[in-house]
């Protein structure tokens, strides 16, 4: 985790965004540090409407519901990375698409948020990265969003959900070979299948310019809306918490 941002809107406009960036830290160092964070920062002090927290961890894997047993939630997670005392798994239910996403975070931090936001919603942040595509989506298509050192790929063909998955990125390289990856493994066609980027990446990026000497269709997406997730809550003034 290098950073903590969020968004204060009402129901029509964003009031305030706001990034904390953090050194390097381990979790009671950084523990330290949001809590004075919040003892710094007026507007996350203020009595919220309703709050929703998305957080960020590689450390996740997909459930159809049809096989989904809540007693064995860690068990999902053991075949797939390894878990320390210091992880609590947690689960998202994405209804539309009839799966869970179950994922580990750093208990310490966790209850360090849960504190400061006792009625928070929580979610992984890809959790609503898929809903958000789902809404919109067109065909067969490639999202990636990057964000810090992760890139989250996402993959639809019309409403029905193919890969999901975040990966750990260090270069335009690596960026290149994970989208590339996708494409082959699903086979996707280079000339056919577009490739919607979004997160920290812009025009002038190098890795923008290397996905488009080999995939055809390359766009950006305007400044994702996933984030805000209250189409049926009350008016009133609202927080959204991304950490990662």
């Amino acid at each position: 985790m290098d950073r903590f941002f969020y968004a204060v809107k009402t129901d029509k406009e964003v009031l305030a965004l706001r990034t904390h960036h953090f050194p390097a830290h381990n979790y009671l160092q950084l523990q330290v540090a949001f809590q004075h964070l919040f003892q710094g920062d007026r507007l996350l002090r203020l009595p919220y409407r309703n709050i929703r927290i998305a957080l960020l961890s590689p450390t996740t894997t997909l459930i159809p519901v049809d096989l989904y047993d809540a007693s064995r939630t860690r068990f999902y997670l053991e075949h797939n990375a390894v878990l320390t005392d210091d992880d609590v798994v947690l689960e998202d239910k994405l209804f539309d698409i009839d799966i869970h996403q179950v994922y580990a975070f750093n208990q310490t931090i966790f209850e360090t948020l849960q504190a400061q936001f006792p009625k928070a919603e929580f979610s992984h942040a890809l959790s609503n990265l898929i809903v958000a595509y789902r809404r919109f989506n067109k065909g067969k298509t490639v999202y990636a969003n990057l964000i810090g050192t992760y890139i989250q790929i996402v993959v639809f063909d019309g409403q029905k959900l193919l890969f999901a998955n975040t990966f750990t990125q260090h270069s335009d390289k690596d960026v290149m070979y994970f989208i590339g990856l996708i494409y082959n493994q699903l086979e996707l066609d280079w000339k056919k299948n577009r490739l919607l980027l979004s997160g920290e990446i812009s025009p002038e990026s190098l890795s923008y310019f290397t996905l488009q000497k080999y995939i055809k269709h390359v766009e950006l997406l305007d400044t994702p809306k996933y984030i805000f997730k209250h189409d049926k809550a009350p008016a009133g003034y609202r927080v959204c918490v991304l950490t990662c």
